[in-house]
């Protein structure tokens, strides 16, 4: 089967690739080059990537949502804003588009012609004004600090619950919109902020549901189950870095005709984020893991590593 892959890498001009992999043959294809916006962040590119319907996919970078034709790739239309800010993934359904919007700590719902129709702010007033206007405190090199003048929707802040995957529940489960929260290591009504899972030993990053399963990884690598009924109750199937050769930040996960598909992004820096991490970060991969669903062995690792840092966020089944 082919995956469609987006890329973007940590280091040089930004950009935004979009990749296509046979997984059977092992062979990788640049498909197309996402034009710039304009808005581009240093290091930022491509994230979220999913089908729309037959014809178009949707897919998001650091702060614009877009609509691609199946056959060129090139943008149909386009959303943008100035409280986008660190977009992460997105998910459709019938009706809508969720996406998770990082670093302004809310869940944004569209429709399928990429019109905004809800912001779910999980700040209060007075924490959105902060974190508009710099009035907050950050430590090391990656965050851009309080008066640097760049504007919010380009600058990279500090954030309070960092969802990552959201996702609507179905009507019988009661509808709730439901994110993975990096903060709180578990899976939030996005309305209430009130847990809806287990808590994860680590902090979880991506979900998928397959056969009544609400699968969850952890950017360290776990890959947890749960039935597909709240409260999800996880447990763990697999501790994929100690089975597999290579490690890395783990995002990107999928599960297709009997494969799972588990994305991995090199590591650069040595932070309280990765105090799970067992070897140098020089040993660190960007690629994705090909998983047998039914003896959970490694089957194949399709390297995307790259010298200017390749960044793999997801991966979705091509049509």
């Amino acid at each position: 089967m082919n995956l469609i892959v987006p890329v973007s890498y940590f280091f040089g001009t930004p950009r935004s690739e979009v990749w296509e992999l046979d997984t059977s043959a092992g062979n990788k294809k640049l498909l197309h080059s996402i034009p710039d916006s304009g808005r581009e962040v240093r290091g930022k590119g491509i994230t979220g990537l999913a089908w729309l319907d037959d014809l178009h996919l949707v897919a998001c970078d650091f702060n614009r949502l877009f609509k691609l034709d199946k056959k060129t790739l090139s943008i149909v239309s386009q959303y943008e804003d100035d409280e986008l800010n660190d977009l992460h993934s997105l998910n459709v359904d019938q009706d809508f588009i969720h996406v998770a919007n990082a670093g302004r700590d809310s869940i944004d719902v569209f429709n399928h012609q990429l019109q905004l129709l809800e912001r779910i702010s999980c700040l209060n007033s007075d924490e959105w004004q902060k974190r508009k206007a710099g009035d907050y405190s950050v430590s090391g090199s990656y965050f851009d600090s309080a008066g640097c003048g760049i504007p919010f929707h380009r600058r990279r802040v500090p954030d309070k619950w960092h969802f990552n995957h959201v996702f609507k529940a179905p009507g019988h489960l009661g509808g709730q919109v439901v994110a993975t929260s990096f903060a709180t290591r578990c899976l939030l009504d996005a309305h209430t902020l009130e847990p809806v899972s287990s808590a994860l030993p680590i902090q979880p990053h991506d979900g998928f549901v397959y056969e009544g399963f609400l699968w969850v990884t952890t950017v360290s690598g776990q890959i947890y189950r749960a039935p597909f009924k709240m409260p999800f109750d996880f447990k763990m199937v697999i501790d994929l870095f100690k089975i597999a050769p290579h490690q890395g930040w783990c995002r990107g996960l999928l599960i297709a005709e009997g494969s799972m598909f588990v994305g991995i992004t090199s590591i650069y820096e040595v932070t309280t984020r990765t105090d799970w991490l067992s070897c140098p970060i020089e040993e660190t991969r960007s690629g994705i893991y090909q998983l047998n669903m039914g003896t959970m062995e490694v089957e194949a690792f399709h390297d995307f590593s790259s010298t200017n840092g390749s960044r793999i966020f997801t991966m979705i089944a091509d049509r």
